[in-house]
């Protein structure tokens, strides 16, 4: 099972979108909501309803 990308939630197989970008990262995401974050390049930590990982 994947994890999205944003929200970190566990994703089952056959739901969700995943993106394969052009070096090869692969990204998973759980919902639209997720996706669209992405792609307008909105910072995790301004949004209250994602879980940005903590850097160690």
């Amino acid at each position: 099972m994947a994890k999205c990308n944003i929200c970190l939630k566990e994703i089952e197989e056959g739901i969700g979108i995943t993106y394969v970008l052009n070096d090869g990262k692969i990204l998973h995401f759980c919902s639209s909501k997720c996706r669209k974050t992405h792609q307008n390049k909105r910072k995790l930590k301004r949004l209250k309803w994602t879980k940005p990982e903590k850097k160690k």
